[in-house]
């Protein structure tokens, strides 16, 4: 199993000093998390009220645990006996984490692009002491975008992950008159349940877009076929895309991607 240290990539840098981008994303709330085979189920952002109530022994918003076969309803029904689980904490606000750049190539006139040095994703998904914990009225000790915790519940207190892959030399951002007009950005990424093998997708930035996306079959307990996807896309705040470009972000690679149901 991959460690969560794999999130933190780090490239050869060039002889610039360097700079951050905070990759914080204004997320789609229709978009999901959904498992077919053990639970059935599906989490969504948009589920909820998004406010901090008690259902039972979960305190939360109860945005998963819905039938799978109420994908796409406005009002899915939960599933019986299983309590609500807290996927998306911070619901459409996700925080994802930080680029760095070279930036010996950005003089701050015409269209500039650089390379991206590294990559921290910490804010997406960060391992919770209480993922196994056996009482789902144990609350949460880290919060992240997509709840360590709420998954371990989600999966019977199993352990698990998810971690990405490393940058390549077609990593990169780009600046318009020295404003930040895209992020090109797409390394591999691994949901992983103890006991099974990888389930492998990944996360794209490109242009102004974010989508992490993994729809992908493995045998869980040696005995269940089961298929997970996650399908995850939003704005990435920072980005202010060129003009005359927002129109062929929205036709381009998130065209082909977004919404496989």
């Amino acid at each position: 199993m991959r460690s969560i240290a794999a999130i933190a990539l780090l490239a050869a840098a060039g002889s610039g000093l360097g700079q951050s981008i905070s990759l914080a994303s204004t997320m789609d709330t229709d978009s999901f998390v959904s498992e077919n085979a053990i639970t059935g189920a599906f989490a969504q952002i948009g589920q909820g009220d998004g406010s901090l109530g008690s259902v039972g022994s979960f305190t939360g918003d109860a945005d998963g645990f819905y039938f799978l076969s109420d994908l796409g309803q406005a009002n899915p029904s939960p599933i019986g006996g299983s309590d609500p689980l807290d996927l998306f904490p911070r619901e459409e606000n996700f925080q994802v984490g930080s680029l760095g750049f070279d930036d010996a190539a950005i003089g701050g006139s015409g269209v500039e692009t650089t390379a991206v040095t590294s990559l921290d994703l910490s804010e997406l998904w960060t391992s919770d002491p209480n993922r196994v914990n056996g009482s789902a009225g144990s609350p949460p000790l880290v919060i992240s975008d997509i709840s360590d915790r709420a998954l371990g519940l989600w999966f019977f207190d199993s352990g698990g992950s998810i971690t990405f892959g490393g940058l390549d030399s077609a990593d990169t951002v780009t600046f318009t008159n020295g404003q930040l007009t895209s992020i090109d950005v797409e390394v591999d990424a691994f949901f992983t349940i103890d006991g099974s093998d990888d389930f492998v997708g990944s996360l794209v930035f490109s242009g102004d877009g974010i989508s992490f996306q993994v729809e992908d079959t493995q045998t869980l307990g040696g005995f269940f076929t089961s298929t997970i996807v996650i399908d995850l896309t939003g704005t990435v705040n920072a980005v202010v895309p060129a003009p005359g470009t927002a129109m062929l972000l929205v036709a381009g690679v998130f065209g082909a991607s977004r919404r496989r149901r």
